[in-house]
C-alpha cells in the first residue's frame, strides 16, 4: 500500500519478497515485480473500520475506535453469555475477519494493555491474560518501541540500557517525567491499570449504505455473491445494533468505467418477513444473484436499505411450532419468490362474484398482504336475501349456491339460499384458466368418453354489468373411467354447447 510513493503497509508475502515499510514504489517494483502496488484509500479504510466496529457491537455496547485502526471492547459483562473469554475472542476474530480484514487481537484487564499484547510481533506470543498480576508480568517483557509515546525518546532510553516496559517502569518517575514529559508516564500507567482510561463509545450511523470497490473484475455470480456476503454481514451488524430489521434492500453492481462505461445492474430484494440475520438475507439474495446475467464484469458493489422495520421479539415458547412459525413460512415464500420469480409464487385472493373465473384471483405471495393470515371470504350477495335483488347483478337458483373459488388450496365459502343452512356445493380441486368446449354425442357431452351427469344443475346467472354475461347450468359429471368433471351448458344457446370448467382430484 503506497502513500506519497512510499510503502506504508504490506502483506506477509510482500515482506517475504523483500519489501519493507518506507521503501519507494520504484524500488519495491524492482525488488519484487510480482507484488501488486495499490494507492492508499483513506475513505475506504474508514468504511472498513466502521464495518468492523459495527460487527464488534454484537458483543458489547461499549466499543471505541482508537488510533492505528484499533477497536477497544469492554467485554467484562459478556464473557458468560458468549461461553468464556477464549470463545468470545475466537468469535470476535472470526466476525471481523469475515469482513475481509486482517485481525490481531489481545485481551487484558486494561484497554491499553490489551492493545499492547495485540501488537506483539512474535508468532506464538501470549496475547490473552485475565488477571492483573499476569498482565504486569506480560507487559514487563514487551519492548519499549511498542509504546507510541516512547518513540521520540528511544535514542536516550536505549542508550541508558532501557529496552523493555518493565525496565521503563522501574526508572525514577520524577526524572523520567522531566526528561520525557507527562504523556509517556500517563500511557504507561494506563497500560498497567494505574490510571483510569476514558474512551468515546462508537455510535453507528442512522442509515446504512455500504460500498466495496474491487481490486479485480468479477465475471461470475459466485464471486459476486462472496463479496455481497461481506456487505450483508456488515448490514446485519448494523441492524443488530439498532434493533431493526430490513424489509427491502437494493444491491447495485457497477460495471466498467470510462470509455466502456455501462449503467449499473440493480437487484431489488423485497421480503415478506423482515429479516436481520445473515442466513435469512443470503438465501433469497443468492437465488436472485444466480438468476442475474452479468452484462459486464463487476468492479464495485453497493448495498442500500430501502425499508426498515423494528426487529420483532423472539418467541419465548418452550416447544417449536409444528411446521415452523409463521415467520419461517414467510421466509420460505421469500426464498421461493427469489428462486422462481415473484410472478410464479402467488396466494389466493377471492373476489365477491358468482362467476368462478372472476371469483378466483391471485396476488403475489410475498407482498405485504401475505403477512396477514388467510381468512374465509364470502363471495357474493344472496339474491333472495335482498328486496332489490334485481340491482345486485346476480341471480341464483333456489336449489343451489354461487361458486366461491375453485383454484387449488383457495379459501372457499358458500351462502345458503334463503338464509337456510346446508352443505356447500361440490367444487372441483382444479379450475381451468379458460373453459374448454366439449363435443356433444347423442345429447351428451364427451370428454374422452360420454359423460354421465351425477349432480346438478347449479344455475349461475351473473355479470350483466361487465360483459360477457354468464348464464350457465353447472353439473358434476363422470366418464367411463370414473374420473369426475365440472361441466356446464350455456342457457339460451342454440344449439346447446357444453364446456369443461374444472377437474376433481
Amino acid at each position: 500500500m503506497l502513500e506519497r510513493d512510499r510503502v506504508v503497509a504490506l502483506s506477509d508475502a510482500a515482506r517475504a519478497a523483500g519489501v519493507r515499510p518506507g521503501m519507494r514504489a520504484a524500488g519495491a517494483a524492482v525488488l519484487a515485480p510480482q507484488v501488486r502496488l495499490l494507492a492508499r484509500d483513506e475513505a475506504a479504510e474508514r468504511r472498513a473500520f466502521d464495518r468492523a466496529a459495527q460487527a464488534a457491537l454484537r458483543y458489547t455496547p461499549m466499543v471505541a475506535q482508537a488510533p492505528s485502526h484499533t477497536l477497544l471492547l469492554d467485554v467484562g459483562a459478556s464473557l458468560r453469555l458468549f461461553g468464556g473469554p477464549r470463545a468470545l475472542l475466537r468469535q470476535a476474530r472470526r466476525d471481523v475477519a469475515g469482513l475481509g480484514l486482517a485481525v490481531r487481537a489481545g485481551m487484558a484487564p486494561t484497554a491499553a494493555g490489551a492493545w499492547l499484547l495485540a501488537c506483539r510481533r512474535e508468532p506464538r506470543a501470549r496475547r490473552r491474560v485475565l488477571r492483573q498480576a499476569a498482565l504486569d508480568a506480560a507487559l514487563d517483557t514487551l519492548p519499549i518501541d511498542l509504546l507510541p509515546q516512547a518513540a521520540p525518546h528511544l535514542d536516550w532510553l536505549s542508550g541508558s540500557g532501557c529496552r523493555t516496559l518493565g525496565m521503563l517502569r522501574r526508572l525514577p518517575r520524577a526524572a523520567l517525567q522531566r526528561r520525557s514529559g507527562p504523556d509517556l508516564l500517563r500511557a504507561l500507567d494506563a497500560a498497567y491499570g494505574r490510571q483510569a482510561e476514558a474512551h468515546r463509545a462508537y455510535q453507528p450511523p442512522a442509515s446504512f449504505t455500504e460500498r466495496i470497490d474491487l481490486v479485480e473484475r468479477l465475471e461470475h455470480t459466485e464471486a459476486v455473491l462472496a463479496m455481497a456476503g461481506r456487505l450483508v454481514a456488515s448490514l446485519c451488524a448494523w441492524l443488530a445494533v439498532r434493533r431493526q430489521a430490513v424489509r427491502s434492500l437494493s444491491l447495485g453492481l457497477e460495471h466498467e468505467r470510462g470509455r466502456h462505461a455501462r449503467p449499473p445492474s440493480v437487484i431489488e430484494l423485497a421480503l415478506a418477513e423482515p429479516a436481520w440475520l445473515a442466513p435469512h438475507l443470503l438465501g433469497p439474495l443468492r437465488e436472485r444473484i444466480a438468476r442475474c446475467r452479468l452484462a459486464a464484469p463487476v468492479v464495485a458493489l453497493t448495498l442500500d436499505t430501502r425499508e426498515l422495520a423494528d426487529a420483532p421479539d423472539l418467541s419465548a415458547g418452550l416447544f417449536p411450532e409444528p411446521g415452523g412459525t409463521p415467520a419461517d413460512q414467510r421466509r420460505l415464500l421469500d426464498l421461493l419468490a427469489a428462486r422462481l420469480g415473484s410472478e410464479c409464487v402467488r396466494r389466493p385472493a377471492p373476489r365477491a362474484d358468482h362467476r368462478p373465473e372472476v371469483a378466483n384471483a391471485w396476488t403475489a405471495a410475498w407482498s405485504d398482504a401475505c403477512t396477514d393470515a388467510p381468512t374465509r371470504v364470502r363471495t357474493g350477495a344472496r339474491a333472495s336475501a335482498h328486496p332489490d335483488n334485481a340491482h345486485t347483478g346476480a341471480r341464483t337458483d333456489a336449489r343451489t349456491n354461487a361458486k366461491a373459488d375453485a383454484r387449488p388450496n383457495a379459501p372457499q365459502a358458500a351462502v345458503a339460499p334463503h338464509g337456510e343452512s346446508g352443505p356447500p356445493p361440490e367444487r372441483p380441486f382444479w379450475l381451468l384458466a379458460q373453459p374448454q368446449e366439449l363435443p356433444v354425442r347423442g345429447n351428451r357431452p364427451v370428454a374422452g368418453t360420454p359423460l354421465t351427469l351425477l349432480r346438478g344443475p347449479e344455475r349461475i346467472e351473473s355479470g350483466w354489468w361487465d360483459a360477457p354475461m354468464a348464464t350457465r347450468d353447472y353439473f358434476v359429471a363422470e366418464d367411463a373411467r370414473h374420473a369426475r368433471y365440472w361441466v356446464y351448458r350455456e342457457r339460451d344457446a342454440d344449439p346447446v354447447r357444453w364446456f369443461l370448467h374444472g377437474l376433481f382430484g
